[in-house]
């Protein structure tokens, strides 16, 4: 590459400019738009005009309109546009978020409403899909933002995304916090999918391959959502000794039967005096009573 010089003004504006460029990709650029620069400017000193010159008239959009905006350019008169309505379905919203969250802040307007327009276009007036963002994905952010974003609709599961940030942000990302980590994120969504261990992952540095063996070590953790009704059902020695009328047995066929209804065995639910246990929805139940509430929710 020729070598190029600067004016000061000059100099500080392209700075500037290179930081406004995402981190990921400053590197490949910057020698892309020196190059622009300096064809521009041939024998003189590359300055602040010469630069927004390049810049408005050499870039594509959304690129332009947003590094535009980032040096001073955005004309009043020329605001970032909010895009059209979407009427979004699935995990599509989400998704386009994740999509977003890639963009530094200051530049995330300009590209909301650009890409917005991309998706209106191809769900032709009808509802976002989940497949409407992907194509976007695939067809036109280049890497390493779409093997970023890739990855993060992965995590997508059945809960807000938002959620492991949130609860990461408040424990940190060490090691010896991955337990509050993951108890608080079962608390949440209910259980502990693969998708919430991957997010866990992608926010805290930890691999994958540790938080899931934590969370099939630990009987605390449920990898399985639970059903409508949940039931423990106790397996402890004074549970199994005194049930002599085999009724952990009836609850088992009873619940296997029942799709709405989910169980959990159990070692011991603290109540060994009142043996043999149930635990049904949070609330403990004994022998004819726990008979009874099971047969009313297997029934429901």
């Amino acid at each position: 590459m020729a070598e190029v010089t600067w004016s000061p003004e000059g100099e500080k504006l392209f700075g500037k400019l290179l930081a406004a460029v995402p981190e990921a990709m400053r590197e490949t650029i910057k020698p892309k738009l020196i190059q622009m620069l300096a064809q521009r400017a041939g024998s003189v000193a590359i300055d602040e005009a010469i630069i927004k010159t390049m810049v408005q008239e050499d870039l594509p959009e959304p690129q332009k309109s947003a590094l535009m905006q980032a040096i001073g350019m955005q004309a009043p008169s020329q605001p970032a546009q909010e895009g059209p309505s979407l009427e979004w379905t699935g995990k599509s919203e989400i998704m386009f978020e994740l999509m977003l969250g890639e963009v530094p802040e200051g530049m995330r307007a300009i590209f909301r409403g650009k890409l917005s327009a991309v998706i209106a276009q191809k769900t032709q007036s009808g509802a976002v899909t989940e497949d409407h963002v992907n194509a976007v994905v695939n067809e036109i952010v280049p890497e390493p933002f779409k093997s970023s974003i890739l990855k993060k609709f992965k995590t997508l599961g059945d809960f807000d995304p938002a959620i492991i940030g949130e609860i990461v942000k408040r424990f940190g990302t060490s090691r010896d916090k991955l337990m509050f980590i993951m108890h608080a994120a079962q608390d949440e969504i209910g259980y502990l999918p693969r998708e919430a261990m991957l997010a866990i992952s992608d926010k805290t540095g930890i691999p994958v391959s540790a938080i899931y063996s934590v969370a099939s070590f630990y009987k605390a953790f449920r990898l399985e959502r639970t059903g409508a009704h949940h039931v423990k059902l106790c397996c402890g020695t004074a549970c199994h000794i005194h049930d002599t009328a085999g009724v952990g047995r009836e609850i088992e066929t009873k619940i296997a039967a029942s799709p709405g209804v989910s169980i959990e065995k159990t070692l011991c639910l603290g109540c060994c005096d009142c043996a043999p246990v149930v635990e049904i929805d949070g609330k403990v139940y004994k022998g004819a009573e726990a008979q009874a509430k099971i047969e009313s929710i297997t029934l429901a």
